[in-house]
């Protein structure tokens, strides 16, 4: 088997591996909690709240990785 055919396979086993797990998360977390906001609280389902604070947190990282990668670079 060439490397490139292993890579492959390897990346589709964690892939596999990787949704098994969050199917597992996402039934095990079913449950609603109280989240307060400023001005109210409302009861959402945990996974909910875990996947927002999941999104927020990626598009943060994102927008600083592009915010860094724009600075120009030191003068030599």
């Amino acid at each position: 088997m060439d490397e490139h055919r292993r890579r492959e396979l390897i990346r589709l086993a964690g892939a596999a591996a990787l949704v098994l797990v969050l199917v597992a998360f996402v039934i095990d977390n079913r449950h609603t909690v109280r989240v307060g906001f400023v001005v109210t609280d409302r009861r959402v389902p945990l996974i909910f709240v875990l996947v927002v604070t999941a999104v927020l947190g990626a598009v943060i990282d994102r927008l600083l990785r592009w915010k860094h990668r724009r600075k120009p670079a030191p003068p030599e």
